[in-house]
């Protein structure tokens, strides 16, 4: 089992398919999360699906002042995986290791 360096509380994901980016916008519930880290997609009780944070921006949502939301980007065949999975309203481990 990879070692968990923090966990990512996703509220919703979209993507620019113009740009082959996706983005799953959330908080950071515990540790951290780095450029080049993986975020891991469960897909069953013991299959996760890896996918690497190309980019982490901070951002604010219109009508929720000063409250301050992370966007992940996740760049290139793993976009398209992450609209198919339709990842949103979950908690996803980050870890340094994955498989691109």
């Amino acid at each position: 089992m990879k070692a968990t360096e923090g966990q990512f509380d996703v509220i919703d994901s979209f993507a620019i398919r113009a740009r082959n980016e996706s983005y799953l916008i959330g908080l950071i519930r515990t540790g951290t999360v780095k450029e080049g880290w993986f975020l891991n997609i469960p897909l069953n009780g013991s299959l996760a699906l890896t996918v690497r944070v190309s980019r982490i921006e901070e951002i604010e949502i219109a009508g929720e002042k000063g409250k301050i939301y992370t966007l992940l980007v996740v760049q290139g065949d793993d976009s398209d995986l992450i609209l198919d999975l339709n990842v949103g309203n979950e908690t996803l481990a980050v870890t340094i290791d994955g498989m691109d």
